[in-house]
């Protein structure tokens, strides 16, 4: 990857936008980070298409929290404003593990959502969750403790960011259709891009796994472009 030419979120704007990179970091994923590393100068230029942003960039990377054996379920940044620092973290994540559907998506995007978000007026809270995976339906008593440990948790958490923005690269399964189909107003909106199924497999857990046939210049092209068109 050679030096990004946008190194630097700090343009002298009232467009800010703290973004949440919340990825599945299992072995199956290593094409969509390569994706991003390959492409983070097209997502640089697309945040700045509509006027300079102001942009963090946080990674956090996630596996399986549910099952012992996982090893390393759970890899958090802090926000960055430079891409060379953002682009050290995504190189220091090894995809590895999983092949035991489902991972831990609910809990990063319960995770993402508590971000330590900066407060300036405007600023806009965007979450881009990129799996191949279906979710466990309750997340994990370590992340939420409560009865109420389930999608409707994280969707009422969501519904709690003003200005905000949730992206989700997913298969089509019905935890992800659920949280599609919960709102959108004026404040927030939720995109979701199912990834395409491999019609020749039929048992669920390699169905999705297509990766290799994913767009990811394109996809982080709309992402980026959606985010600088939305102040």
């Amino acid at each position: 990857m050679t030096t990004q030419k946008i190194d630097f979120g700090t343009a002298q704007t009232d467009r800010k936008a703290d973004i949440v990179f919340c990825i599945d970091a299992t072995g199956s994923m290593d094409p969509c980070f390569s994706g991003i590393k390959t492409n983070l100068d097209e997502f640089l230029s697309g945040l700045d298409s509509h006027g300079a942003v102001d942009w963090r960039f946080k990674l956090l990377a996630y596996r399986d929290k549910h099952d012992a054996n996982c090893g390393i379920p759970w890899q958090e940044f802090e926000f960055t404003n430079s891409a060379t620092v953002f682009l050290s973290q995504l190189n220091s994540i090894r995809p590895n593990g999983g092949g035991d559907l489902p991972e831990s998506t609910l809990d990063a995007l319960f995770f993402s959502i508590k971000s330590k978000w900066r407060t300036d007026s405007g600023l806009q809270r965007v979450i881009v969750l990129l799996t191949d995976a279906d979710s466990h339906p309750e997340l994990h008593s370590s992340t939420y403790s409560y009865p109420d440990n389930n999608v409707e948790r994280v969707i009422q958490e969501f519904q709690t960011l003003r200005h905000s923005m949730l992206f989700m690269i997913a298969p089509d399964f019905p935890i992800y259709q659920k949280i599609d189909k919960s709102m959108e107003d004026a404040d927030k909106k939720i995109f979701f891009e199912s990834l395409p199924m491999n019609e020749s497999k039929t048992d669920i857990e390699t169905k999705y796994k297509g990766l290799n046939n994913v767009d990811f210049r394109m996809i982080l092209k709309m992402i980026s472009e959606s985010i600088s068109s939305s102040f």
